[in-house]
C-alpha cells in the first residue's frame, strides 16, 4: 500500500515562474558568469541577463495536489478550473509548509493513495508566496539600494513585497529587500508574493520543461478564477503534462515529488554608476518545477 509520500529537491529542471530567464543557470555569455564555486560576475549593463541560481532556502506553501488521467481546464477570468478527472494526493486545506533546501527530503501530511492508473497529468495547487533565504557572493562591487553598505557580498533581509513593486526602472520603495557587504552578512526571509508574471500578466505557459510541459495561474481562493490585477492573488493553479505516464499499481509504495529550484533567484538591481557595480534591492524569487513519479 501506498503509505508514504517523500518530498525531494532538486537542482535537474527548469521552471516556469520567471521573466528573468529560461535556462536555469547564471551563465550569460560575457554579461553573467557564475563559476564552479558560485560566485558571479557581472559586467555591464544586466538589462535581460540571464542569470538565476539555487537559494539556500525556498518555501512553498502546498495546499492540494492531484494525478489526472485527461488535462484538467484551466481557469479563466470568467470560469474556474475543473479537476474532475483528477485523484487526489495531498490535501491539507491549511496548507503545509515546504522547505525546498538543497537536496533535502521530507515527508508530506494528508496524503492519499491514487488508485491504479495511468495519469498523465497532474496539478498543484499552492500560495503564491515564496519564503527566499539566500546569500551570494560576486566579485563585482555591490552597493545595498539606495546608498547603503557595499561589499563583494549580499544576502536577503526579513521582509515581505510583491513581484509587481519591481516593475519599471527599478524597486519602487526607499527600504531595500536585500542587504550587501563583506563575508559575514547574516540572510533572513525575504517574503516574496508572485502576482504577475509579467506586467498585467496573470497566466503562463504551457513551456517545455524537463518530464513535460507546465503552466500556471493566478487565482484567489475565493472563486477560482484567474485575477485581473496586481496584488489580488492569493492562489497558484499550476498544471503538468507528463512526457512519461505515472504509473501506479498494487504494488507501488512510494509517490515522489521533485521539485527543481536550481533557478529559484536572481537579482533585482540597478546599474550603480560606476563600471560593473550595481544597486541591489532584493534578491527575488524566480520559477521552480515539479516531477513526479512512482515506486
Amino acid at each position: 500500500m501506498m503509505n508514504l509520500l517523500k518530498i525531494i529537491a532538486t537542482f535537474t529542471m527548469l521552471g516556469f515562474f520567471s521573466n528573468a530567464n529560461a535556462e536555469g543557470y547564471c551563465n550569460d555569455g560575457i554579461i553573467a558568469e557564475e563559476d564552479a564555486n558560485g560566485v558571479i560576475t557581472f559586467k555591464g549593463s544586466q538589462e535581460g541577463a540571464n542569470c538565476s541560481f539555487a537559494p539556500d532556502e525556498y518555501t512553498v506553501k502546498i495546499y492540494k495536489m492531484a494525478l489526472c488521467t485527461t488535462a484538467p481546464t484551466r481557469p479563466t477570468t470568467t470560469d474556474t478550473y475543473d479537476v474532475s478527472s483528477c485523484v487526489d494526493v495531498i490535501v491539507t486545506p491549511e496548507g503545509q509548509d515546504v522547505n525546498l533546501a538543497a537536496g533535502s527530503e521530507m515527508t508530506l501530511s494528508g496524503v492519499t493513495r491514487p488508485a491504479n492508473g495511468s495519469y498523465s497529468y497532474g496539478y498543484i495547487l499552492m500560495a503564491n508566496t515564496f519564503g527566499i533565504k539566500a546569500k551570494k557572493q560576486f566579485t563585482n562591487t555591490m552597493h545595498t539600494f539606495l546608498d547603503g553598505a557595499t561589499g563583494n557580498y549580499c544576502w536577503t533581509l526579513d521582509s515581505s513585497a510583491y513581484n509587481s513593486q519591481s516593475d519599471g526602472d527599478g524597486w519602487e520603495s526607499t527600504s531595500p529587500l536585500a542587504e550587501c557587504g563583506g563575508a559575514g552578512g547574516t540572510a533572513g526571509t525575504y517574503n516574496a508574493t508572485l502576482d504577475q508574471f509579467d506586467v498585467g500578466e496573470y497566466t503562463a505557459g504551457p513551456i517545455s520543461v524537463t518530464g513535460g510541459t507546465l503552466s500556471a495561474d493566478l487565482i484567489t481562493n475565493a472563486n477560482g478564477l484567474v485575477v485581473t490585477a496586481d496584488q489580488t492573488a492569493d492562489r497558484l493553479f499550476g498544471v503538468q503534462t507528463f512526457t512519461t505516464p505515472v504509473i501506479v499499481t498494487t504494488d507501488s509504495s512510494l509517490f515522489t515529488v521533485s521539485f527543481g529550484v536550481n533557478q529559484a533567484s536572481s537579482m533585482w538591481m540597478t546599474d550603480e554608476g560606476a563600471a560593473n557595480e550595481y544597486d541591489v534591492y532584493a534578491i527575488g524569487s524566480g520559477p521552480f518545477s515539479t516531477f513526479m513519479t512512482v515506486e
